[in-house]
């Protein structure tokens, strides 16, 4: 099914324009210097969830990097706007995917366009296949990962591209400054072993909505949470592995590098349980709509 964005419409510096002609200024430090914080958040079945929590991120990417944002309320009430303007024109299955971008300059954009799932179905029948390219994730002293920024993007774009050079169906996992298992392009990473799932310390990654959502989730189920260092020599005694992302969702591992987790395609395996849990929270079959997108 092909992506259609087209009579959508998007909020840019107060002005509520067609998506297809929002545009800010060439002198926009946002646009010239990559001086720009954002945060994103989706619908399920049509609703919007965890936008709540990923406000809340967004105030601390605005506080860290010192670009003003509008209050809350009133990007509550411009997102409620657009959504009223947008879910008419979703059809089966699709659901949209909200942008909330300030620069430093002061721009204010704000739009929604259909989450491309055929870009993941895939990888929800086959499982990803992840390498770690040479390029290290920058360190927390340096750029606080907590905070959601353009910029920091730049890295993890290169170190896909590094892998997409030799292998363009599969994405990079980075390691960071002392070689432990940091994050990927846009999502955290998951390991199973046995009744323990162990996940790189929140300290050093962009810790996602998604994966705080699973963390409570497979405590409740009975799984052990361990947030810690993670080793490439690790990886070789865990079984199963997902990543985690708004974009993603809960999507399976089937490699990293030259290890085959041997738990990717057992029926029922923690990662299933872990999708199930999540689908009932946001009332959708989240496997099931990202399938509905393969062909």
């Amino acid at each position: 099914m092909k992506i259609n964005n087209n009579n959508l419409i998007a909020y840019v510096n107060s002005k509520y324009i067609p998506l297809n002609k929002a545009s800010i200024s060439i002198l926009d430090l946002g646009f010239t210097n990559s001086e720009m914080i954002y945060d994103t958040f989706r619908t399920f079945n049509k609703k919007p969830f965890f936008f709540e929590e990923h406000l809340k991120r967004l105030n601390f990417s605005s506080k860290y990097s010192g670009i003003p944002i509008l209050n809350k309320n009133k990007i509550k009430n411009i997102v409620s706007r657009l959504l009223k303007k947008n879910l008419p024109y979703l059809r089966l299955n699709e659901d949209l995917w909200c942008f909330i971008r300030f620069t430093r300059s002061g721009s204010t954009i704000i739009e929604m366009r259909k989450l491309n799932f055929k870009n993941y179905a895939r990888y929800y029948k086959e499982g990803l296949r992840l390498h770690v390219p040479s390029l290290k994730r920058i360190p927390a002293r340096y750029l606080n990962p907590h905070a959601k920024n353009s910029s920091s993007y730049f890295t993890l774009s290169l170190a896909r591209e590094e892998i997409w050079k030799f292998d363009r169906t599969a994405n990079a996992i980075l390691l960071d400054e002392k070689n432990f298992i940091n994050e990927g392009y846009g999502f955290n990473i998951f390991f199973v072993e046995g009744k323990k799932i162990y996940t790189p310390n929140s300290r050093n990654i962009l810790s996602g909505v998604t994966r705080e959502k699973v963390i409570r989730i497979a405590k409740k189920i009975g799984f052990i949470i361990k947030e810690k260092n993670i080793s490439l020599k690790d990886v070789a005694k865990f079984h199963e592995s997902f990543v985690t992302a708004t974009g993603w969702g809960i999507c399976p591992v089937k490699s990293l590098n030259k290890k085959i987790f041997i738990n990717f395609s057992k029926q029922n395996n923690t990662t299933q349980k872990i999708q199930n849990e999540f689908s009932k929270i946001v009332k959708t079959d989240i496997v099931k709509q990202y399938l509905n997108f393969l062909n």
